[in-house]
């Protein structure tokens, strides 16, 4: 096969690996691989890990294609969980960090100025010269790194300061660096910050091209630096998997109950008070609604009381689940909540299965998902002081459920937004 069909993906959250980090490039590989491209991906050995989660389910969306090789790694995060206790050591979102609780103080004063840029770091050396066998013994042009986390760029940057022009290297941000949500809670010290902001720099300016997944991120990296231009950028956004819904035409909400559902994870930075509020309310105002709330994942303690305290034993809270059952709770659902942090261009993943799965969706935080979700006629997006606006849409939609009105969106516009459309995007990137 050509060179110019062949790409190296460099990804540390790999299944079984579960969580949203994983569906991205998951799905690009199997995309990339069925376009035709010969995909290779390094990711590290799941005996080394330390995942968040597991979901083996996910195994089975690997393409047969796509030729993945482990590495050794090591984990730091692995040996403070034992310190700590596992249920101290921060989760994906910092959704479960307690500020004022001192272990959780002493494994984030750890991470942020021992393990620099990321606990993950350990797996660096081990993953370069993976990398270094596999582009030399096939030939590989095409390296892309996606973070977060963040370390693995700094896999692609030794690459590319040895390999040079041998290669083109396309560094694929998922989340910003330095000013992720989380980022104040990470305690740097200046001269952990000055050593995150540099290598942020240098991975930005030395890298060929960079995609990221919306507007607002792009305009994060470009403040880091005057010397990249702004066409060094590919916006490629996170999408849906048509195959994941294939069950779509045999799932439906239950006809009984009018259940508003969460997947994922959430912390007390993303402040969805506000739908909570308007949902209790509503609950209130209608006592003899089957209103019920459903969350499948994790949710911080302080937004678990908030809820409870709204709606009572109207809410539930479930474990997370394999991507597989994650799709099902969607399409048993008659509203979805989204929650977008409170910053520009910010697109979380789940927007698009949310918009494949058909159901209502109610954004809190407005940008660049509810440009989405107005584009497919899904739902609508709020400001978190909308509490009102939130309530009225909310009773509408329950309006129309006891009058078995049928809520209906642009399936044209949303193929736009599948994974085969994005892997076609990546594959012009390629040299």
């Amino acid at each position: 096969m050509n060179s110019t069909k062949k790409v190296l993906v460099i990804a540390y959250y790999w299944p079984p690996s579960g969580g949203a980090g994983v569906q991205r490039w998951l799905k690009l590989t199997k995309y990339l691989a069925r376009l035709g491209h010969e995909v290779h991906v390094i990711s590290v050995d799941p005996e080394k890990a330390s995942y968040f989660n597991l979901d083996e389910s996910l195994k089975n969306d690997i393409h047969p294609n796509v030729k993945v090789h482990l590495s050794d790694s090591f984990e730091p995060i692995n040996i403070y969980s034992r310190m700590v206790g596992k249920k101290n050591v921060p989760t994906a979102g910092y959704s479960n960090v307690d500020e004022q609780h001192w272990k959780q103080k002493l494994v984030s004063g750890i991470r942020s100025n021992i393990f620099i840029p990321d606990p993950r770091i350990g797996w660096r050396n081990h993953a370069y010269k993976k990398a270094m066998e596999i582009i030399a013994s096939e030939n590989i042009q095409n390296v892309i790194t996606t973070s977060p986390p963040h370390s693995t760029q700094l896999i692609g940057l030794k690459l590319k300061r040895k390999l040079k022009d041998k290669i083109k290297w396309i560094v694929d941000f998922r989340d910003p660096w330095t000013d992720i949500y989380y980022y104040p809670l990470l305690q740097h010290s200046k001269i952990s910050h000055r050593l995150n902001l540099k290598l942020e720099r240098q991975v930005v300016e030395e890298s060929d091209r960079i995609i990221t997944v919306g507007e607002g991120f792009k305009a994060s990296f470009l403040s880091k630096t005057n010397n990249v231009k702004s066409d060094k950028f590919e916006i490629i956004s996170n999408a849906f998997d048509p195959d994941d819904f294939k069950m779509k035409d045999e799932v439906h909400p239950d006809k009984d109950v009018f259940l508003a559902s969460y997947i994922g994870t959430v912390s007390d930075k993303y402040e969805p008070d506000v739908f909570f509020e308007a949902l209790g309310q509503l609950a209130k105002d209608f006592p003899d609604a089957p209103i019920q709330f459903k969350a499948t994942g994790v949710v911080s303690e302080r937004l678990q009381e908030l809820i409870v305290d709204n709606l009572g034993d109207k809410a539930s809270f479930h474990a997370p689940v394999p991507h597989e059952q994650a799709v099902h709770a969607m399409l048993k659902s008659r509203v979805l909540l989204l929650i977008t942090p409170g910053i520009e261009g910010t697109i979380p993943g789940k927007t698009f299965e949310y918009l494949a799965s058909g159901r209502r969706i109610v954004s809190i935080g407005k940008g660049d998902s509810a440009k989405a979700i107005i584009q497919c006629n899904a739902g609508a997006a709020f400001e978190r002081s909308e509490k009102q606006a939130v309530y009225d849409y909310l009773k509408s939609a329950l309006l129309d459920f006891q009058n078995n009105i049928p809520f209906e969106t642009n399936y044209e516009e949303l193929k736009k937004m599948s994974w085969n459309y994005k892997a076609a995007q990546v594959a012009e990137l390629l040299r």
